[in-house]
């Protein structure tokens, strides 16, 4: 056994040395990707700016489906994104039976460095597909308002 682990010390998958091998599994890189250079640098073009509002969306929905309506005092609930800077109040959380399934409405801010934004919102739960956007737009943004 001792044989063979020295008979195996000089091998690996590259052909090389292990010392080399190491270096050679390493040095495999795509450099066609762009890594920004700080991911929590405030957007400053059209497409960085629409990316944060929906990582802001996202973080305001997994708070209204996250908080439990039995226990809450009915008091603003508080949100921030760390990534994005922003934060605000989500308010007026009702829940409702909408075609067998329960869907929640609700109102909340969005505060970031491009201003100030009432958003109104509605979402819902599909019992296979988890909770689904039916509205999330800002405040007299939506033509049936």
């Amino acid at each position: 056994m001792g044989l063979t682990a020295l008979a195996l010390t000089g091998c690996s998958m590259t052909g090389k040395g292990l010392d080399e091998a190491t270096v050679g599994a390493i040095a495999i890189v795509d450099d066609s990707v762009a890594v920004t250079a700080d991911p929590f640098k405030k957007a400053t073009d059209l497409e960085g700016v629409e990316r944060d509002r929906l990582l802001d969306e996202d973080t305001i929905r997994n708070a209204v489906t996250s908080v439990d309506l039995k226990t809450r005092d009915g008091g603003p609930l508080a949100w921030a994104n760390q990534s994005t800077g922003s934060k605000g109040e989500i308010t007026d959380i009702r829940q409702r039976k909408v075609a067998g399934q329960t869907c929640r409405s609700f109102n909340a801010t969005r505060q970031s460095y491009d201003g100030v934004t009432l958003y109104e919102g509605d979402l819902c739960l599909d019992r296979r597909t988890g909770w689904w956007t039916r509205i999330l737009a800002p405040a007299g943004s939506r033509g049936d308002v």
